[in-house]
């Protein structure tokens, strides 16, 4: 169980470093944005977007990896504690993550 949290912790560390690397251009890669027409697209700040979503994806591999390390050195229960933590914390970022607040005032 370890494991796959060390595994998945690095998976999003990688997609995150994705994000901070390719900056606006790994905007394409975020859930929903890349159905918007590319018209509207231009609207939205896509620097700050792909910065704040390389953040969320960083947190969600920081707290799996402190669950996975806390598993591997302390108690089992750590890594059960920090997947409930990263669960809340995943429902939380989807339910109120909204693209209207990286609108350009371009229009």
């Amino acid at each position: 169980m370890g494991n796959a949290a060390l595994a998945m912790s690095f998976a999003l560390f990688f997609l995150s470093s994705i994000f901070f690397i390719f900056k606006d251009r790994a905007s394409i890669l975020i859930q929903g944005y890349y159905f918007i027409s590319k018209d509207q697209r231009d609207l939205y700040d896509e620097f700050k977007l792909s910065k704040d979503y390389g953040i969320i994806l960083f947190k969600y591999g920081l707290i799996l990896l402190i669950g996975a390390i806390g598993y591997i050195f302390i108690a089992k229960p750590i890594l059960w504690i920090a997947f409930t933590i990263w669960v809340i914390y995943v429902a939380k970022t989807v339910v109120t993550f909204n693209f209207d607040n990286y609108k350009c005032n371009k229009a």
